[in-house]
């Protein structure tokens, strides 16, 4: 009797010890402590603060803007081949070059293309290059870009030089002595357009002479030359070469004919 009451006391003192302890978290059969661990740190989601969010746009836009100089050129090659190879296989190729040539792909230059949308330096540059473009020139595209295929690009910012003239613009002066002249000069002028002027200017028996006399001149510097001043009319034609002016002058002054030579510096 006093074996079986002990038995029973201690069935309970081992129960109740059993019921006070912590019952310990379950962990999901076939799962490993560290898969567990990985789980619990996919769930913790990062905070990203708004500064963090501008830089990374900001770096993803300046990787992603093109070269301005350096897609001109490409677009130039593309634009040239769409509009004059008309074979589409033929055209496919030689864009696979010209893309590889300045290292974009079709994808990547669609990009650029979107970018620089409505860029007036990059839209005038084009409109300038494309007078140049040829379907023999977009045939050598393949091989090599449009500089190295020895085509002259037009430059909208070239200015044209004009031709230099023949003879420099300026005054050529000399004396003309003869023919009963005194104190007597010529003096022409060529002016910048290439028109040439001239006055006489001397005393013949005591009159004072001054005639005006305009004319035009040759490329390789001939001149002829007329005027009138009342009842007195001289013609004087030559040559300018260098600087100096020779020629001969002709005509009536004081109602007497008149024939003389003269040399005139710059």
């Amino acid at each position: 009797m006093n074996q079986t009451l002990k038995l029973f006391l201690l069935g309970l003192l081992t129960a109740g010890v059993m019921t006070g302890c912590d019952k310990k978290e379950e962990v999901p059969t076939g799962m490993t402590t560290v898969q567990t661990a990985a789980q619990t740190a996919a769930q913790v989601e990062p905070t990203v603060t708004a500064a963090q969010t501008a830089a990374q746009t900001a770096a993803q836009t300046a990787a992603q803007a093109p070269d301005k100089e350096l897609f001109i050129k490409a677009a130039f090659e593309v634009t040239c081949v769409r509009a004059k190879v008309a074979d589409t296989e033929t055209q496919k190729a030689i864009l696979t070059e010209v893309f590889a040539r300045y290292g974009f792909t079709e994808e990547s230059f669609g990009l650029a293309e979107t970018a620089l949308a409505g860029e007036t330096t990059v839209d005038e540059a084009l409109k300038s290059k494309m007078e140049s473009c040829t379907p023999e020139l977009a045939a050598k595209l393949k091989e090599a870009g449009a500089d190295a295929a020895g085509t002259a690009v037009a430059d909208p910012k070239a200015v044209k030089k004009p031709a230099k003239p023949a003879v420099a613009p300026g005054k050529y002066k000399g004396a003309v002595s003869g023919g009963g002249l005194e104190d007597a000069e010529i003096e022409l002028t060529v002016k910048d357009d290439m028109t040439i002027y001239a006055k006489f200017n001397g005393k013949r028996e005591g009159k004072k002479v001054i005639i005006p006399l305009k004319g035009t001149i040759a490329k390789d510097g001939a001149f002829d030359l007329s005027g009138d001043k009342g009842p007195n009319k001289l013609s004087a034609s030559g040559r300018i070469k260098g600087d100096t002016a020779t020629g001969k002058i002709t005509g009536t002054i004081n109602a007497k004919g008149l024939s003389v030579t003269f040399t005139a510096k710059s």
